[in-house]
């Protein structure tokens, strides 16, 4: 039975099942969508180009020759790759098993690193997918949920962060900003890709600056509204949808595919209220009427 303490809702074992159940669907999604973007590390084709940069973590795995490795065979690149989806689909069919949680989170860490190092810039958003498998490594219920609690802060920091770091910079003041971000952004789809239906949206946009503009705006001020859940979950269902708008608005006029690190925004979710009514019915066709 879950449970409430300080107003928040502890979820009980079954329920974690069917909440890593939901994590590891969209993480295989998520791997599936690499595959057709040739993202995957047998479809990277032994790169040259590395992008360390100064993060002591990259430098190391560069230092034991690890990405190298990986990708520097086709046939062992693609060995990773299906442990990769092998494991991800192991923690879907049996969440409960710590060494297949495990298992993932190792090879996801060495796909993150490898895909960003060759990649040529540190990309953030994947890093939602690393975290979020964290809580399951845990036997003890009462220690997922606090882990689970732990990273829906972390997500409201990120996003009240960004506001932060956006107002101190006085960013909000530069009545252009929302366009000159969107023009650097849509150069490479405006040239390479000029008859879709994104350019298209593209040049109609940039002929109405004042509507990309006042998008740039709202998105600031729905980032703020995220420092509302640091002292109360009463709002968090209307968090949740913004969190969706801030994903498309960074989509769309920072071309930046946020879409992985919103994964955490199931943290907002109270699964409690969506798996009640259906354990209950469950329970009363079995002749059993234990509240649950």
């Amino acid at each position: 039975m879950a449970k409430t303490l300080t107003n928040i809702v502890f979820y009980s074992p079954w329920e974690r099942r069917r909440i890593a159940r939901i994590v590891f669907l969209l993480i295989g999604l998520s791997l599936i969508w690499s595959f057709f973007s040739d993202t995957l590390l047998h479809q990277l084709q032994r790169p040259v180009i590395k992008f360390p940069d100064v993060d002591l973590t990259y430098w190391g795995m560069h230092w034991l020759g690890i990405p190298e490795f990986l990708t520097g065979n086709f046939f062992v690149a693609l060995f990773f790759d299906l442990a990769l989806f092998a494991a991800c689909c192991l923690s879907f069919w049996a969440p409960e098993k710590r060494l297949y949680i495990w298992s993932f989170i190792v090879l996801y860490f060495f796909y993150f690193i490898t895909f960003n190092t060759f990649g040529a810039h540190h990309t953030n958003h994947k890093i939602g997918f690393l975290l979020i498998a964290l809580p399951f490594t845990v036997t003890d219920y009462k220690s997922f949920n606090y882990l689970w609690q732990g990273l829906r802060y972390f997500f409201l920091f990120a996003l009240a962060d960004a506001f932060l770091w956006k107002f101190f910079r006085l960013a909000w003041l530069h009545t252009d900003q929302g366009l000159m971000i969107m023009k650097k952004n849509a150069a490479a789809v405006l040239y390479f890709e000029s008859d879709s239906w994104l350019a298209g949206l593209y040049r109609w946009l940039l002929q109405h600056p004042g509507l990309v503009n006042a998008g740039y705006i709202a998105g600031i001020i729905m980032e703020a509204a995220f420092i509302i859940g640091f002292f109360t979950r009463k709002y968090d269902q209307y968090l949740f949808v913004l969190s969706v708008l801030l994903t498309l608005g960074f989509w769309l006029i920072a071309d930046a595919y946020f879409f992985q690190f919103m994964v955490l925004t199931l943290t907002l979710i109270n699964f409690h209220k969506l798996y009640e009514p259906r354990r209950f019915a469950s329970n009363l066709k079995k002749g059993d009427m234990t509240p649950v």
